[in-house]
């Protein structure tokens, strides 16, 4: 029986049972951002469980794609460990419990699946004596002997020490005496490979106060989980996942196009395939390489991935070919499949180039260790391995424990927070609202699509984050209402709204419109005039004409994504975006810059829309019936099961919550400001739109106008053209009398050169000249020396550049590539080279003769030593 087969029954199995059955949710847990990723079947229902939201539904059933990176040491090396995997999942929000979820599990297994009963052991938590009651019942007293009990380690479920827990019970499958460690004494408690934990079913019943106190939850839910993965293995009559059909044709695909035994290298290839579903996914959800978050595990998997490749001797670009046989097991990705593929393969290009250079690195490392007797490997040694070929720490983890070594993360750490204050790059600080928490009581219902003004009363006002009952002029306080709010609050990328809160004699100028972790509207700004109090009506009045500007802008972004699909591709993917009155920012998935003929296209694709005065259409309906529909959706947001959905013509038709105009025409004109690149595989266009626009563009005409009468000529390319090529002749001849001056000088610098032990030594600095009159000038010195030493630095396009020459004769005591690094450091930078040619760069032009004074200083002891 397939694995798809298997999904499919399963979920059929429980729709039969009065379940609504749900689409896999996003690897990206929207809108929790305690979560890296999706964990468990539960996460997309996490909010239920602590019961904030209206239920949709009592009984849902999924197939939920799951990514775990706890146990990827053991990813190969067992049959059963995965980084991705899908758990099937049936869950219960206060209607059934106990009784059925246990039935239903054991009919399924036993009467649908038809797995011999004899191979199913049952564990539960040692006190609940209900669950083993119900057991005992359908599986018959003669077989309560498959029921064991245990303690809470294993058999009682909690999210945190406090909150919503209960006893669990495990469905265990027996593979044999044949399977595992053999041994007479192997029970389900061993951790061999015998008793393989299937179907894990949480009794949500109580509620844990601080102290350990359990009370008993108003609402009981069922959470189950099972593994596809190892459901398939059972069904499939093989002893480990990677067996199935769900990753054996990965495996063989690799072993044909790199032309090896699956039995020479079964935990690269395993490791391989497992990695190549977590990758493909990760960006089939929206996530791409980068040093940090999720876009940071994503790289650690396709570089770890990488590395097994070339232990199976590939040294080419080979990960991204895989791309295609797993799309064809999992057929959501073919659509997607170029678009994943290029991202492995501009990931994979740009990882091969440093890899080996960083192994000899990480090899030359270990090695030194040996012989000091070290066995853990520094911090500074190993972010040194991060920083300049690319190594997640977690890999050089990897090889380090494949030699007996281990890391000093404490050490790595701190020089990651090194790297970070050095940046000038700040993450905002959060919004101060979460302190407040959920006290704050107010409207969240939203009128302003319809509204600019509202008639409503004062529900709370803030200062300083605290409740207050009446603010004074001059005073800066968060502000919400009771009932409803015509003012839109800042989310989708969408920035809030501005405007009044008026009343006679009393005027609050809103500055900002927010929304609560409740979903309560804040309104921010000022006391202008007058007082006011809790209770207090007041007209709400929302600033007309910038949010016409800002719902312009968003209109326009609607019509570039269609206009970016319809030009570059159906890979283009919303990653991010702000919109205002003033402009837009868009960010989409795309791996190279855009051409300027590809700018034009899509600014007059978009232009050409405006101009059409097409409709823009709101309505709300199903989040299924708008998928179906077509509807595009931001992958990191959290949508309900109604959605509103913008519908501009046949062109566009995305989910969306934010203000737009009622017809394309309203926008006016739309500029592509400018394209640029934001994180790999991300891109970034600005644009704008109406009035903005105009202004822009007039603003540019003043410019091209003030060049013409500057330049005296209406032929300003031409003119710009001239100028620029006399003023690079000029440069050329500059550089070219410096470079003759600096030759000139070499009497002087040998001159000056310092001898030990007989041996001339020269460390100058020599400015205003290029890199390549610096390596000129150490081949000519050593050339007149014919036996010597020579470090030369200068700055280059305001960096700090060395070059290191030694003679023939003295390599063996002193390595110019290691000496030119050594003294780069100082200038915080690096480099190497050969035994007899060093050159590196740093950033510190400050300590650039510090560093050429502690050359010498270098020089010496290694003559001397």
């Amino acid at each position: 029986m397939k694995g798809s087969e298997i999904r499919e029954r399963f979920l059929n199995y429980f729709e039969e049972r009065g379940h609504v059955i749900r689409e896999s949710a996003s690897l990206i847990p929207a809108s929790d951002p305690t979560l890296l990723f999706t964990s468990a079947g539960m996460v997309p229902f996490k909010r239920y469980f602590f019961g904030e939201g209206d239920l949709p539904f009592r009984k849902v059933a999924t197939s939920q794609r799951c990514l775990r990176n706890s146990d990827i040491e053991q990813v190969g090396r067992t049959s059963r460990h995965h980084t991705y995997f899908e758990m099937l999942g049936n869950f219960s929000f206060g209607d059934y419990f106990k009784e059925e979820a246990i039935l239903w599990a054991w009919e399924f297994l036993v009467k649908d699946m038809g797995i011999p009963k004899e191979r199913l052991w049952i564990s539960i938590y040692y006190d609940d004596t209900e669950a083993g009651r119900i057991w005992e019942k359908i599986i018959g007293s003669s077989q309560k002997k498959r029921i064991v009990k245990r303690g809470e380690k294993d058999n009682f479920w909690k999210m945190g020490e406090t909150g919503p827990c209960g006893p669990c019970s495990e469905i265990i499958y027996d593979q044999g005496p044949e399977v595992g460690c053999r041994m007479p004494t192997c029970s389900i408690d061993c951790d061999c490979d015998r008793y393989l934990e299937l179907w894990n079913l949480v009794f949500t019943q109580f509620d844990r106060k601080k102290g350990g106190e359990l009370t008993p939850l108003p609402q009981k839910n069922i959470d189950t989980g099972m593994g596809l993965e190892r459901l398939s293995s059972i069904m499939q009559g093989v002893k480990s996942n990677f067996d199935t059909d769900l990753l054996r044709p990965i495996v063989d695909y690799v072993c044909k196009l790199a032309k090896v035994n699956y039995e020479d290298y079964v935990i690269s290839l395993r490791i391989i395939a497992d990695h190549i579903r977590a990758i493909c996914f990760l960006i089939y959800d929206g996530v791409l390489p980068s040093n940090e978050g999720r876009g940071y595990v994503l790289r650690f998997l396709l570089r770890r991935a990488i590395r097994q490749i070339r232990r199976l001797g590939v040294t080419d670009t080979f990960l991204y070919k895989i791309v295609a046989i797993t799309s064809s097991i999992y057929h959501e990705l073919r659509e997607d499949r170029e678009h994943i593929s290029n991202i492995v393969r501009l990931e994979e290009e740009r990882f091969i180039h440093t890899l080996d250079k960083g192994l000899i690195v990480l090899e030359d490392m270990i090695t030194q260790y040996s012989k000091r007797k070290q066995r853990a490997i520094k911090g500074e040694d190993v972010f040194r391995l991060y920083d300049t070929y690319g190594f997640p720490m977690e890999l050089t983890e990897e090889v380090a424990r494949e030699r007996g070594f281990l890391i000093d993360k404490e050490g790595f750490d701190k020089e990651m927070e090194k790297q970070k204050r050095r940046s000038p790059w700040k993450k905002p600080k959060a919004l101060p609202y979460e302190e407040v928490g959920r006290e704050i009581k107010g409207t969240k219902e939203f009128t302003g699509y319809e509204r600019y003004e509202e008639d409503i009363q004062i529900s709370t006002i803030l200062k300083d984050r605290h409740p207050i009952i009446e603010a004074k002029e001059g005073d800066i306080i968060e502000v919400t209402l009771t009932d409803k709010t015509p003012f839109y609050a800042e989310a989708g990328g969408q920035v809030g709204d501005t405007g009044e809160l008026i009343a006679k004699d009393v005027k609050v100028e809103v500055t900002d419109t927010q929304k609560e972790k409740n979903g309560v509207v804040i309104h921010k700004g000022k006391v202008v005039r007058g007082h006011i109090r809790v209770g207090d009506r007041i007209k709400a009045k929302v600033d007309k004409s910038r949010r016409l500007a800002i719902a312009k802008n968003h209109t326009a972004t609607h019509l570039l994504q269609g206009a970016l699909r319809k030009i570059l591709g159906r890979h283009i993917r919303q990653t991010g975006s702000y919109v205002s009155d003033t402009y837009f920012r868009f960010d989409f998935t795309h791996l190279k810059p855009l051409t300027l003929q590809e700018r034009h296209m899509v600014e007059e694709l978009v232009n050409e829309k405006i101009q059409d005065n097409l409709n823009v259409e709101t309505f709300y309906t199903t989040k299924e019936q708008a998928k179906g529909l077509g509807a595009i959706a931001l992958f990191e947001e959290e949508y309900g099961e109604v959605v509103r959905v913008v519908k501009i013509s046949d062109f566009s038709m995305e989910l969306c919550g934010g203000t737009h105009c009622r017809a394309t025409g309203e926008i006016g004109i739309f500029k592509l400001i400018q394209e640029t690149g934001v994180s790999s595989g991300v891109r970034r266009i600005e644009g704008r739109t109406g009035k903005s626009c105009y202004e822009y563009i007039s603003r540019k005409e003043e410019i091209l106008n003030e060049i013409e009468d500057y330049l005296k000529t209406d032929k300003i390319m031409e003119r710009i053209g001239y100028l620029v090529e006399t003023n690079k002749r000029l440069e050329r001849e500059n550089l070219s009398l410096k470079n003759r001056l600096a030759k000139g000088r070499i009497p002087d610098f040998i001159s000056r050169a310092i001898y030990v032990e007989g041996i001339p030594i020269i460390s100058e600095k020599v400015l205003d000249v290029d890199s390549t009159t610096l390596r000129e000038l150490s081949d000519l010195l050593i050339e007149r020396l014919r036996s010597g030493i020579v470090i030369l630095g200068g700055v280059v396009d305001r960096h700090v550049v060395f070059i290191a020459k030694i003679s023939k004769d003295l390599t063996q005591r002193v390595h110019a590539g290691k000496l030119i690094n050594e003294v780069a450091k100082i200038v915080g930078g690096g480099g190497g080279g050969r035994p007899d040619f060093g050159q590196a760069g740093g950033i510190d032009q400050e300590k650039l003769e510090y560093a050429l004074k502690e050359g010498i200083k270098i020089i010496k002891k290694r003559l001397e030593g």
